[in-house]
């Protein structure tokens, strides 16, 4: 049996409630964190998320990319900056680094990247509001970490707003074995961006370490009191140290808090390590995400001290989060709930996660509706709440129509096969 998750903070009488036989400790957010801290959070009243292109499948032929982008018939309007250095397959090439074009570009306009290898950190600061980069070619133009990364060591750094990258290979590795990359792409300062097609790959120190950093990437960041927007779809992020994507933070309570729509992406941990606690996708802080139809796998680590989540939800209580429609799978939980409270967890698939559960409440969850999901061949629970309550079978949340095989107080699911 699963080790209570009681938070540090909660009193051992509720604990005592709900005590069981011990296995394991609770999960490891990205920046760590207080178990048990209730967050007050306002409700933000108006939609925050949506697309205007058609996501109903992952990924796009690789064939139909090849001149993706405006093309040379559009270059003499003067909106279009291009990035090369051979002229052999780049012959109207302007600039020699994507930063020089950036530095150039005025606001609104397109930066074409020619295929290549680009060794640099990309800052797109305030003020460049509207710029789109993209690689001539899908995946063709590389931009890799240099071997000293630069404060915030992010490859692509984005603080204007309505930024746009797509179709690029955003790699590391960094060039040390502690805190020599952070991120791949980072929104910070109030930017935001449409982060779309991309591999995000290798963000990890070289040899890959237990240090706490390396993310795919991250919108907004608690810890240094900045937020971020960001709407992150059709990506490839593998090979992370830390976290596949995380949305993290707000100022204060009622002021900006990062928030993100993060959707029809593939998300792979490194699978089974007792080197580092990974999460693929995490929100956190007081921040906002519209989360769904992802895959998301392979975050296992084989210690028990910690456990990686598929999907992981801390100090979150807006009811604008919402994790719907994602297929989780070969990871040590699927779904974890923890100090989360108003948010909607339905219609996702969680099988195959094992030592631990489908989808798992802490004890310190309150009101969240966890309704329509397909929980299945998990090694402990399908449907684990350890919450006490006056919502479905005792617990504090709210569980409707859910399928499980197996579960931790009966009447959380429905018994049936998935």
């Amino acid at each position: 049996m699963r080790k209570i998750l009681a938070p540090l903070a909660v009193s051992a009488a509720l604990a005592a409630l709900v005590a069981r036989p011990a296995l394991s400790q609770p999960a490891q957010p990205f920046d760590g964190g207080t178990f048990g801290t209730t967050v007050a959070l306002p409700v933000l009243q108006t939609g925050l998320f949506g697309l205007d292109a058609d996501l109903s499948t992952l990924g796009v032929d690789p064939t139909e990319l090849a001149t993706v982008g405006p093309q040379s018939s559009t270059e003499s309007t003067g909106n279009m900056l291009v990035v090369g250095h051979d002229p052999s397959t780049c012959p109207d090439e302007q600039y020699p680094t994507i930063q020089s074009a950036v530095t150039a570009a005025p606001p609104g306009a397109m930066i074409k990247v020619c295929p290549g290898t680009y060794v640099e950190q990309v800052v797109i600061p305030a003020g460049k509001d509207g710029l789109t980069l993209f690689s001539q070619g899908d995946l063709q133009a590389v931009i890799k970490a240099p071997p000293v990364m630069q404060p915030p060591k992010t490859i692509v750094l984005i603080q204007a707003q309505n930024v746009t990258i797509r179709h690029f290979t955003i790699t590391g590795p960094g060039g040390g074995p502690c805190d020599s990359l952070e991120y791949g792409v980072r929104v910070d300062s109030g930017g935001s961006a449409l982060i779309t097609d991309n591999h995000i790959t290798h963000i990890r120190d070289m040899p890959f370490s237990g240090c706490q950093n390396g993310v795919g990437v991250l919108i907004g960041r608690n810890f240094e009191n900045t937020f971020g927007a960001g709407t992150v779809v059709h990506n490839l992020i593998d090979d992370y140290q830390k976290g596949g994507v995380v949305v993290d933070g707000q100022l204060a309570v009622g002021a900006p808090a990062s928030h993100a729509e993060i959707a029809y992406n593939e998300i792979d941990g490194i699978g089974p390590t007792a080197v580092i606690a990974q999460n693929g996708i995490q929100v956190s802080r007081g921040a906002i995400a519209d989360v769904h139809h992802n895959v998301v796998k392979n975050n296992i680590y084989s210690l028990a001290d910690a456990g990686d989540e598929a999907i992981l939800l801390f100090q979150d209580a807006s009811p604008q989060t919402t994790i719907n429609h994602n297929d989780v799978y070969d990871n040590n939980d699927g779904i974890g709930l923890y100090t989360t409270s108003n948010i909607e967890v339905g219609w996702n698939d969680s099988h195959d996660n094992t030592p631990y559960d489908g989808l798992f409440a802490n004890s310190d969850t309150a009101g969240n509706t966890i309704e329509y999901n397909r929980l299945y061949d998990n090694a402990e629970f399908d449907c684990d709440d350890i919450s006490v309550g006056p919502g479905t079978a005792g617990t504090a949340n709210f569980w409707t129509n859910d399928l499980g095989g197996t579960e931790d107080r009966p009447g959380l699911c429905k018994h049936a096969a998935p």
